[in-house]
């Protein structure tokens, strides 16, 4: 599992509220370690996702 650094500032899956993927959320620098590739579910479609999805039902990590 190769983990980076990634924005929340995007509106990819890996950083909304819904994706319940492996992460880790970093609020002071506003970044995410997680493996992008990944699929985990998504509580909105109810299906498998890859993190780096781009979703328009996007809820973003506060």
């Amino acid at each position: 599992m190769e983990q980076d650094f990634k924005k929340i500032d995007e509106r990819h899956c890996f950083s909304c509220i819904q994706w319940d993927g492996q992460r880790t959320y970093y609020p002071d620098k506003k970044v995410i370690k997680v493996d992008a590739s990944k699929e985990a579910l998504c509580r909105i479609s109810r299906k498998k996702i890859r993190g780096s999805s781009i979703c328009e039902r996007y809820f973003p990590m506060r």
